[in-house]
């Protein structure tokens, strides 16, 4: 009777399956997206840690300035004009860190903006003035072509820092050079402009202009900032709707212009 024979089968002992490519990738993102997070949280902490005392300070040096300038008998015009540089110096302090804050919370979705009736003409006269100390400072006259009774549903804070982006960009690259502010509307839409006769801007940089970390590079220029001004103006425009153009030519100067809607209050609230 013939013998059987066992027919032996190896097993391969089972391996965990490796992680894809694509699994992989989707983990790095993930890992890059929490340090971006643990970022702008970082910045939007030390952003506010940094500007909260300054805000007493500012009150302080404003308190002081009207002091001293209603006492021309007792403070000379050198302390006088020693305070209002110490003014600009802690309004620009300031403004770095509110860009700081507004870069945290656009990068991460958490800008809201408050929506009310604004008086956009009114608002614009009280910005360029607000900025006029630092547009004689640069020898810099500012001109005002304002439409009467402009008003619309805006947050008022966005169409500030708007503005003040504008008028610091003009005032910086046009220095000594007259700047135009000029306020338009139809009944749908209001037109913002900001002209200066400074450097102008390059077809090249014009192309980035709006984009973050993005300078223009300026001889002599110590103080080139963050490099998001424009790029925040153009989010908070964007962000009410709006859109926001720059036509310019090399040594000639610049115009930024801002098309804002002149939104209701069914229109704002989406109905």
């Amino acid at each position: 009777m013939p013998t059987a024979t066992k027919t032996q089968v190896k097993v391969s002992p089972v391996r965990s399956p490796q992680p894809t490519r694509e699994a992989a990738l989707q983990a790095r993102i993930a890992e890059l997206e929490d340090e971006l997070q643990a970022r702008d949280d970082f910045l939007a902490i030390a952003a506010h840690e940094l500007r909260n005392p300054m805000t007493p300070i500012s009150a302080r040096v404003e308190l002081l300035l009207a002091r001293a300038r209603h006492m021309p008998e007792l403070v000379s015009n050198g302390i006088v004009q020693g305070l209002e540089r110490l003014e600009g110096l802690v309004d620009a302090y300031l403004r770095r860190t509110t860009i700081l804050l507004e870069v945290s919370r656009i990068h991460s979705s958490n800008l809201r903006l408050r929506p009310t009736e604004v008086d956009l003409s009114a608002l614009v006269r009280q910005v360029a003035m607000g900025m006029s100390p630092a547009a004689e400072r640069a020898g810099c006259r500012v001109g005002l072509t304002v439409q009467e009774g402009v008003t619309g549903r805006f947050d008022a804070t966005a169409l500030e820092q708007i503005l003040e982006n504008l008028l610091s960009n003009a005032i910086r690259y046009g220095p000594g050079q007259p700047i135009e502010v000029a306020l338009t509307s139809d009944s749908d839409l209001a037109r913002l402009s900001v002209r200066d006769e400074g450097i102008g801007i390059s077809d090249r940089d014009q192309a980035q202009i709006f984009e973050r970390f993005h300078t223009l590079g300026r001889k002599g220029d110590n103080n080139g900032g963050f490099g998001v001004g424009l790029w925040i103006t153009r989010q908070l425009v964007r962000a009410m709707r709006g859109e926001i153009a720059v036509s310019s030519n090399a040594g000639v100067g610049s115009t930024f212009t801002v098309t804002l809607p002149l939104l209701s209050r069914d229109e704002d609230d989406g109905h």
